[in-house]
């Protein structure tokens, strides 16, 4: 197992050490470093803090219970039909009633109301845009029968 096979030379020598240097004879310590305090000295004229001590042994501190949210559903309801919603829903609405109420159709109605719908859901506003869409489609299916129905 001595041999080494054909093609391959003696392995490189090990590589050499650079020479030791001898260290100084008196080395220099650093200066020392004193950070300046970054907050004004103290105040005599301010009351100590109060000292929070743990209740005595046996007495167990009151339970935190979280408080109930306020009954504002009305509000956050109204919240979901505001904006692009409430257009989409608007613009739904009108697409609807004028064929049956002016005998007049609006084919771009619906869908600048169904891409007001998809802007309202893209924006946290669900139950507004997806109201808008539904209101569009009929609004939408009702402008197409009118225009081949004639």
């Amino acid at each position: 197992m001595s041999e080494q096979p054909p093609g391959y030379g003696s392995p490189p020598p090990p590589p050499a050490e650079p020479p030791a240097e001898s260290p100084p004879a008196n080395p220099i310590p650093p200066a020392a470093y004193t950070p300046q305090p970054s907050y004004p000295p103290a105040v005599e004229s301010y009351p100590p803090p109060p000292q929070y001590s743990t209740p005595p042994a046996g007495q167990v501190p009151p339970p935190i219970v979280p408080m109930a949210p306020a009954a504002s559903g009305g509000v956050n309801l109204m919240y979901q039909f505001s904006g692009v919603a409430g257009w989409s829903v608007l613009l739904g609405i009108v697409s609807i009633a004028v064929p049956f109420l002016f005998n007049r159709v609006f084919f771009f109605l619906p869908l600048i109301g169904l891409v007001a719908g998809v802007r309202a859901i893209m924006r946290g506003r669900m139950i507004g845009g997806i109201t808008g869409l539904v209101l569009n489609v009929i609004g939408g299916l009702i402008t197409i029968l009118a225009l081949v129905a004639g």
